[in-house]
């Protein structure tokens, strides 16, 4: 009977320590998948921030490109006006030309794997656009006075 009782106390031990191993296994394995999940979503959203700053790069690209044809058309324009205003006009063009390819150069030279940095550099571009876009108006204002 003693002996029954030690085989049987054995043998659960023998279980436990098995359930045991197989529960530490099974604790690997279920933080190994969980790795490769999450390195996939990593991954994911890093494709994803790749595309919008290229997106975005592309938009403003066109937007530069525009402006380049303003300043050309700005170039053509013929205005019958004294010779200091068409020099003062041309410095400003020359000014426009300037600062749309400072922009180019940003938007082009952008490097970050930062979504906050991205979205900062973002807000300041689009500022500068806009103030650009501004500048590109009132010269047209200022010809007509």
């Amino acid at each position: 009977m003693k002996r029954r009782i030690i085989r049987l106390g054995l043998s659960l031990l023998v279980i436990i320590l098995a359930s045991c191993t197989e529960t530490k296994s099974e604790k690997v394995n279920e933080a190994a998948e969980d790795v490769r999940d999450a390195q996939e979503e990593l991954d994911q959203a890093q494709r994803e921030y790749a595309e919008e700053v290229e997106n975005y790069r592309q938009s403003m690209q066109t937007d530069i490109d525009n402006n380049k044809e303003e300043i050309a058309r700005l170039r053509e324009q013929r205005i019958n006006d004294r010779a200091e205003a068409i020099r003062r006009r041309n410095e400003r063009i020359d000014e426009l030309q300037k600062r749309n390819e400072e922009m180019e150069a940003r938007i082009r030279d952008y490097k970050s794997n930062n979504r906050e940095n991205w979205q900062e550099f973002k807000r300041e571009f689009n500022n500068d656009m806009d103030e650009l876009g501004k500048a590109f108006r009132d010269l047209g204002k200022d010809n007509v006075k």
